[in-house]
């Protein structure tokens, strides 16, 4: 039996439940009720009233001398966002039809999930005229102020906000509306002549808090209601598709009102809106609407047609691939007339810089390429970034590193050369820093800017590469599509990945792993640099380095990889050895005749450096000498960057790396010219002022010329015909430049008669964009002042940016001393040059041995800096350190010293001249070591 109340009055249990069920039910009723009384009155009364006069920020106080949760760069734990009402009105304070400013309101429904007097949104310069609070209780503000150093909007409360409560934060603000292309920016552009503008946005990664007040880190996601005001002849953008449209009346004329859909749940840095009078085109794939905006005149010329020929069978085969749909009814790619980036992966709003996304119907293969892969990128983006996200900064490769790696992936689609090796066969692997930092260490706008390089897009991509080599294809897809099911619309960190990879290797018994994924992708993406594997065929013993550049020795970080290390012996594929330990010896590396050779990294299945005993690496180049075939394409291309790079830094001698380019006479392949370019042109810079450099000459000559005819024969010799599959545009203009400058007379004979039917005609240039500047150096070079003239009459035309910089530089060509000091002389002449090329002259002409001291000796005889500007300083160090290629000895960088401290005063030349004189010592040890042995090795090797 229950006990009675003392009070009389008896409940029971039944009773009790029933009743405190109806108090919770009230509580509820009415804090929804207040949530919406906030939002009328939002929409409704005064705070939000839009007077658009310029903003006050009397209501603005100093930032307190006492510490809180502001001198935090990481937003505190205490509020969590749940939506977004946003709308953006940009308009001129001064009445001009341009607009100069943007004017907000917002209301940002939160969540309270742990007691607190102080409410922080991130703010970047915008000035507000009105913050309130709305809820079922309302707590009192005590005061509103700005804490600058970390951008954050402080809201201080009389009272703590209720754990589990809903509360509103409103504030009416304004914003300056600039042309630096981060936050909301506007763009002047033409159209058939006319002047027009467009306004769009860039949040990523810390610029939405310069548009609007926000909790703007990628975890805080929430969902938007966006409104933009607008004039009636533009169309308004956004993340979502417009649902409503209306007007509004005021003083300066009728306004348009564009209401978007309810984003699906997404950051900040992904909510996007532009505003133009663009045209589009239009398409549909798998129910989603496509278009491709662009200024109509670039429309009408059909230059966005390639571009919405390809969004969708990569969007389909992504949805395919990933078996997650794209969660959105649309979606709409803007062509921007500029950008700070490619473009921008904004859900639902991708964001592109022209000259990225439209093309002319006859443009280059090699450039939609390119095209195809960044549309590919962003794409990837939709699933990796927007639809699951990095936590932190620090975990940024989790959307960068993904995106990457499928955008060769997805341009396969309409490209079947766009082939994932270019991802792993990089040279911008030796950056120090992991490519997933610990997030300590990414804390402020500046560190987490840092976390966009090329090491988290490329090293990032090539972890994926090695996950993709050690599980197989389509186990990594199975780990991927689990992954991006489990934490579609939420935030994750890179063990999340590792996790999922690992449950796909558990759920299946074929392939078998020597450790767990985290143990063995953790050393690719969690350490500095990378690894260098050094095999000694003599012994069997493989041995692996911290890092492999010597400028680095001072430093002792004891890293060791995890390494799988694909191999083959004389051809034949190996079982795959890991090396996890510092050094393993495999007898079956030995090699006991003159014939074995082994060669590791196969396909390059990861990315670090090999470097073989002596021996061996003999071995290879009889081999490459006798039957390339026999190697791996892509390995052949490895094999000379790897020689290369272990010259460079000591490791072998160059006699080694020039070995492995004896055979490439016989080489046909793009990329193994291109790794051959890229490394010859370090020797040809050192040896530009030696005594080898005649014999260089030479052992090119025999070796590039014999690939100008392969790849002119592909083109039946009518360089017309270079925009197909079997050339690569930069390649073949890198080699017609070679042979040219190497005095082919083909190659001469070929510019000459192209230049010489330009002239013929000046009003029809026939020669192909790409490869104009390269003619017009060649006809130059071999012609008379007659071409030279010509070159000059139609620079001063200005007929377009490109033609002028490449007759800049092609005018430098001549190797008539005369007409180089004459075009010296033009360059101070602003009737002849313009002002803005004139160092770019000084510049080309300085790229040729006999120019050099011509430039040089110029320069100080017509020193006239007396009030030089800032910017024309910069340009001269870019100058002086375009000499450095021709400087021999340290005579010459003493006259340097001289001629800059008693000549060009006025400026602290002190760190300029010893970062020259560091370069010069490290290029004079260097030919002290080399040259007479590749002056030797280039007499042995020229037929």
């Amino acid at each position: 039996m229950r006990p009675t109340s003392t009070s009389g009055f008896y409940l029971s249990r039944k009773t009790v439940v029933l009743c405190s069920f109806l108090v919770l039910v009230l509580l509820v009723v009415c804090t929804v009720l207040a949530i919406l009384y906030g939002k009328l009155v939002a929409e409704n009364t005064g705070i939000f009233s839009p007077t658009w006069e310029p903003p006050s920020t009397d209501w603005e106080t100093a930032a307190p001398s006492r510490q809180g949760p502001w001198n935090n760069s990481r937003l505190p734990n205490s509020l969590i966002a749940r939506n977004y009402q946003l709308e953006l009105w940009p308009r001129s304070l001064s009445g001009l039809e341009r607009p100069s400013h943007f004017f907000g309101q917002v209301n940002v429904t939160v969540t309270c999930i742990k007691e607190t007097e102080v409410i922080l949104l991130h703010s970047h310069e915008l000035h507000y005229t009105g913050v309130a609070i709305a809820a079922l209780h309302p707590p009192a503000i005590r005061c509103t102020w700005l804490a600058v150093e970390n951008d954050y909007l402080v809201i201080e409360l009389n009272e703590k906000l209720i754990t589990g409560m809903d509360y509103i934060i409103q504030a009416n603000y304004s914003g300056k509306l600039d042309e630096l292309l981060t936050g909301l920016f506007i763009i002047n552009y033409t159209e058939w002549g006319v002047n027009k503008t467009v306004i769009a946005s860039q949040m990523e990664p810390v610029y939405a808090r310069s548009v609007f007040p926000c909790f703007d880190e990628p975890a805080m996601k929430a969902t938007f209601d966006i409104r933009l005001v607008h004039r009636p002849q533009f169309v308004a953008l956004s993340n979502m598709p417009a649902i409503h449209f209306s007007e509004r009346l005021e003083k300066n004329g009728m306004w348009k009102v564009t209401t978007f859909n309810t984003s699906v749940k997404m950051s900040t840095y992904l909510v996007a809106f532009v505003i133009s009078d663009y045209g589009c085109v239009n398409t549909t794939s798998n129910g989603v609407e496509i278009r491709v905006w662009a200024d109509k005149e670039a429309i009408s010329k059909g230059e966005a047609q390639y571009a919405i020929n390809v969004l969708g069978p990569i969007l389909s085969f992504f949805e395919e691939y990933f078996n997650v749909s794209y969660p959105l009814s649309k979606l709409d790619v803007v062509a921007l007339p500029e950008f700070e980036w490619s473009a921008m992966e904004n859900w639902g709003l991708l964001t592109f810089r022209k000259d990225t996304l439209l093309h002319h119907p006859n443009e280059f293969i090699e450039d939609m390429l390119e095209t195809s892969l960044v549309i590919a990128h962003e794409l990837a983006h939709q699933w990796f970034g927007n639809l699951v996200t990095m936590h932190w900064w620090n975990d940024l490769w989790l959307n960068e590193g993904l995106a990457r790696y499928f955008e060769y992936i997805g341009a396969c689609v309409v490209f079947p050369s766009a082939t994932i090796e270019n991802i792993i066969f990089t040279e911008e692997l030796a950056n120090l820093r992991p490519v997933a930092e610990e997030e300590r260490h990414i804390r402020t706008p500046e560190e987490i800017g840092q976390m966009f390089s090329g090491v988290t897009y490329n090293k990032g991509a090539n972890v994926i590469a090695i996950a993709s080599r050690i599980m197989t294809k389509e186990l990594l897809a199975k780990g991927l599509r689990s992954y991006l099911k489990t934490f579609s619309y939420s935030n994750t960190v890179t063990d999340d990945m590792w996790n999922h990879l690992q449950m796909a290797i558990d759920s299946q018994d074929a392939i078998k792993l020597p450790a767990s994924v985290k143990s063995i992708l953790d050393t690719w993406a969690k350490q500095e640099g990378f690894p260098l594997i050094t095999v000694n065929t003599t012994s069997g013993i493989i041995t692996q380095e911290e890092r492999f550049d010597k400028k680095f020795e001072n430093i002792m970080l004891n890293n060791s990889w995890f390494i799988p290390i694909y191999w083959t012996k004389n051809g034949s594929k190996q079982p795959v050895i890991w090396l996890e330990e510092k050094y393993k010896t495999i007898p079956e590396v030995k090699c006991t005749t003159d014939e074995e050779w082994v060669l590791l990294n196969i396909n390059i299945s990861a990315f670090y450096r090999v470097n073989y005993d002596d021996s061996n690496w003999h071995r290879l180049s009889l081999q490459l000498n006798n039957d390339p075939s026999v190697i791996p394409v892509i390995n052949r291309a490895q094999m000379i960057s790897d020689a290369f790079h272990l010259a460079r830094f000591g490791h072998v001698d160059f006699e080694i790396a020039l070995d492995m380019t004896v055979y490439l006479a016989k080489e046909k392949e793009k990329l193994v010219w291109r790794s051959a370019m890229v490394n010859l042109k370090h020797i040809e810079v050192m040896l530009t002022a030696t005594s080898s450099y005649g014999l260089y000459k030479k052992f090119l000559f025999d070796r590039v010329v014999p690939f100008y005819h392969y790849q002119m024969s592909l083109i039946n010799h009518d360089f017309n015909n270079i925009n197909n599959d079997d050339i690569n545009i930069s390649l073949f203009v890198l080699t017609i430049e070679t042979v040219c400058r190497l005095n082919l007379k083909d190659c001469l004979d070929r510019a000459t008669s192209l230049f010489s039917q330009f002239m013929s005609n000046p009003a029809v240039n026939t020669i192909p964009h790409r490869l104009r500047e390269v003619i017009y150096c060649g006809a130059i070079k071999a012609g008379t002042i007659i071409e030279w003239d010509f070159a000059f009459s139609i620079y001063q035309m200005h007929t377009s940016i490109s033609d002028d910089l490449d007759l800049l530089s092609a005018m430098a060509c001549t190797t008539d001393p005369w007409m180089l000091t004459r075009y010296l002389h033009y360059a101070i002449d602003k009737s002849k040059i313009s002002e803005g090329h004139a160092w770019r002259v000084f510049e080309h002409v300085a790229r040729y041995p006999i120019g050099w001291i011509l430039a040089w000796n110029f320069i100080r005889a017509n020193w006239k800096l007396d009030q030089t500007p800032k910017t024309e300083y910069i340009e001269f160090e870019s100058f002086i350190w375009g000499l450095i290629e021709g400087l021999t000895s340290n005579f010459q960088v003493k006259e340097l010293e001289l001629f800059l401290n008693n000549t060009a005063k006025g400026h602290d030349w002190s760190t300029l001249l010893g970062e020259i004189n560091a370069a010069l010592q490290k290029k004079l040890k260097w030919m002290e070591k080399n040259n007479s042995k590749i002056y030797n090795w280039l007499s042995r090797n020229i037929g």
